[in-house]
């Protein structure tokens, strides 16, 4: 079982506009460890799979507007403020990562991720360029990151290891 929650307050400077995104994000589903320990290791090399869910608002900060033709100069950027409310998507997710055992039930590790949306609720007349926890949409449902994280293992529960001893003509003796 793997859980990952988050809050984002993104502003993004294109050379056309400039928008803030804030939101929080849910992401839920399983890990499969690929990797046989051996000793004492508690190593991971995982492939997982999620589905993540945003609620998020984005504020149209200011936009410049496209002038094939500039014979006069740029026109200056256009101040907006317009604001647009209870924006929500939902995705699933492609993972695969490692992570490293430092201490006591601590990972250091990192994942590549493979993202498509599954809904996404745009304003009339904006798009959904940044969903908090998805990443940049570029006009299309796929999308792509990269991971760094520190992560903290909860034991449940901790089977306990018997040594089993075996004699000399190597059979196994309990």
């Amino acid at each position: 079982m793997a859980a990952e929650i988050g809050n984002e307050n993104k502003t993004t400077d294109d050379s056309r506009l400039n928008f803030t995104t804030k939101g929080s994000y849910l992401k839920a589903g399983f890990d499969y460890n690929a990797y046989e320990n051996w000793l004492d290791m508690e190593n991971i090399i995982s492939i997982g799979l999620r589905y993540g869910f945003s609620t998020f608002n984005q504020e149209l900060n200011s936009y410049k507007i496209y002038n094939a033709t500039p014979y006069f100069g740029e026109v200056p950027a256009i101040a907006s403020g317009e604001k647009f409310n209870g924006l929500t998507a939902s995705w699933i997710e492609v993972v695969a990562g490692i992570k490293a055992k430092v201490f006591d039930n601590v990972f250091v590790g990192f994942s590549l991720r493979l993202n498509r949306l599954v809904s996404n609720k745009k304003p009339g007349n904006f798009d959904n360029l940044y969903i908090p926890g998805f990443n940049r949409t570029y006009d299309g449902d796929f999308g792509v990151g990269f991971n760094y994280t520190v992560s903290y293992f909860i034991p449940l529960y901790k089977k306990k290891v018997e040594p089993v001893e075996v004699s000399k003509n190597g059979a196994k003796e309990e």
